[in-house]
């Protein structure tokens, strides 16, 4: 066990989480939501990063535990072990504020019926997302990457001040086996369909952005260093909305003129890979009196 303040401490400055601010993301709020969740949040938050501590519920941390998306199936099942042992202080490390469901493209906040379970059974709640999508050494594209086996990686694709994305070679592998790869690495018993575009080109140097990392900035920069290949986990959005809608408009333009092999995995597989096996271990050798538990979402594509 340890005090909450040294694990935050210890989490802050390890991820810098103050050099990146994503507190434009308030403007997503439904309507009339944050005088509902302003009564809930840590003291700051609204003020700061939308990074780093969001509900302060637990003065000591057993456990931690560590998810993509705060999901009502996520969120549920940690409620239930946190009873069932009692309830002695724990906290979520979630890489996204707002579940995302892919088939969608719709955002769900906490509802308040959660915040005031967090709240009595004393788990509290972090967030980490540029933060660890850029981060040098414990990053969500840089676990994908190294799961992949690219050699010579680099980074890429700026983002919020730091590089979100990782390119690296491939050393020469079919389009067929290698996509078959990222879908092992992934946990996925296979690829979706719409989501890979095999332009003839063997595999040889490879981009990889996880999560939604298929922008047409992030395709465009990785044609012009070469590369033949770009792995994210979503790029052609599913969605029904105007913005999705002028996306695929985008994209159908771009791809035009793009000679890119393109695989997509999913959003959520892309971003586990670095949380459950990377940070897990991170967490054991570097904050030992914490116990690290990564906890799945039951579908990746929702």
């Amino acid at each position: 066990m340890i005090a909450q303040t040294e694990l935050v401490a210890r989490l802050d400055r390890f991820f810098n989480v103050a050099a990146f601010d994503e507190s434009d993301d308030r403007r997503y709020f439904p309507v009339g939501y944050e005088s509902v969740v302003e009564r809930y949040l840590a003291e700051g938050f609204l003020q700061g990063t939308f990074n780093g501590l969001m509900l302060d519920n637990t003065a000591q941390v057993e456990r931690v535990y560590l998810i993509v998306f705060p999901s009502t199936q996520v969120l549920d099942t940690i409620i239930a072990k946190e009873v069932e042992r009692g309830a002695p202080g724990a906290l979520i490390f979630s890489h996204h504020l707002a579940d995302y469901q892919e088939n969608s493209g719709n955002f769900t906040y906490l509802a308040e019926a959660h915040l005031q379970e967090l709240r009595e059974h004393h788990i509290s709640f972090y967030v980490c997302h540029a933060p660890l999508d850029c981060h040098p050494q414990v990053s969500t594209s840089g676990a994908f990457a190294n799961a992949l086996k690219l050699k010579d990686q680099a980074r890429f694709a700026e983002y919020y001040g730091g590089m979100s994305g990782v390119y690296g070679n491939a050393n020469g592998i079919s389009f067929h086996d290698f996509a078959k790869r990222v879908a092992e690495v992934n946990g996925l018993p296979g690829l979706r369909y719409h989501a890979v575009r095999h332009n003839g080109r063997p595999v040889n140097k490879v981009a990889v952005v996880a999560g939604a990392g298929g922008t047409p900035e992030n395709l465009r920069e990785a044609a012009l260093l070469g590369c033949d290949t770009f792995v994210t986990g979503e790029w052609w959005l599913l969605g029904q909305g105007e913005f999705h809608t002028r996306a695929r408009e985008t994209l159908r333009e771009l791809l035009k003129h793009l000679d890119l092999n393109i695989i997509g995995s999913s959003h959520y597989s892309s971003e586990a890979i670095v949380l459950r096996d990377v940070l897990c271990d991170w967490l054991h050798e570097n904050i030992p009196a914490v116990d690290p538990i990564f906890v799945p979402q039951t579908e990746a594509w929702r």
